[in-house]
This record gives structure tokens, sequence and C-alpha cells, in this order.
């Protein structure tokens, strides 16, 4: 009796696709949690921005799926919100916080200066 070789998943490449997440502005002492697609991907305490880099943290996150589901969780103010990107259309993701109850989203296809 022979037996049938699988070929799932044999010789066919795995995408792989890298999100670069930059927290810029408005954080001071913040606690701040993301996922992208239901995986927690960034948690960190007291995330605060550096007004001299206009940054406050930076992560690169890789997905094998091309689309991200991005929800951030912000304290304190309770602030939360939720955006879907493609990432290899706008690999590039910057998140801010305005004034005392807006997150903001921005995305780019190139780096951020």
């Amino acid at each position: 009796m022979r037996s049938k070789e699988s070929t799932r998943g044999a010789g066919a490449p795995k995408e792989r696709h890298t999100l670069h997440l930059v927290l810029r502005e408005g954080f001071q002492r913040h606690r701040v949690v993301i996922t992208m697609n239901d995986r927690k991907i960034y948690q960190a305490a007291d995330v605060t921005t550096d007004a001299g880099a206009a940054r406050a943290d930076a992560r690169e996150v890789n997905s094998r799926s091309r689309t991200a589901h991005l929800v951030v969780s912000v304290t304190p103010g309770n602030l939360a919100a939720a955006f879907d990107v493609d990432i290899v259309e706008r690999p590039y993701v910057a998140i801010s916080l305005i004034g005392e109850a807006t997150v903001a989203f921005e995305t780019s296809a190139a780096p951020f200066r």
C-alpha cells in the first residue's frame, strides 16, 4: 500500500510582513497596550514622548497576514481605538495622543522622519 505524501505547505513560502510601529506625540507617563489581529504586540507603562525626538517608542512586528487590525488602549484617560491597515501597502504606522481624548493613527509607505 502506497502512502500519499502531504503537499500542504510543502514548497510554498510563508509570507511575512513587517509592521513598523511608532508611538509619537502626546504620551505623558501613559500605560499603553496594543494588539494586532488579537495578539498583544506592545505593552508598556510610563510611556512618555521625548520632545527632542518627537517619539515615545517604536517596535517592529512580523505578521503572516497582509492586513492588521490594531487595537490601542491607553490609560489614564481610558482611551481606546481600533484601526485596520494594509501592511504591504503602508507598513509604517504612527500613533499619537491628541488633546485629552483622541488616539490618532497615521500610516505611510515610507519611514516617518
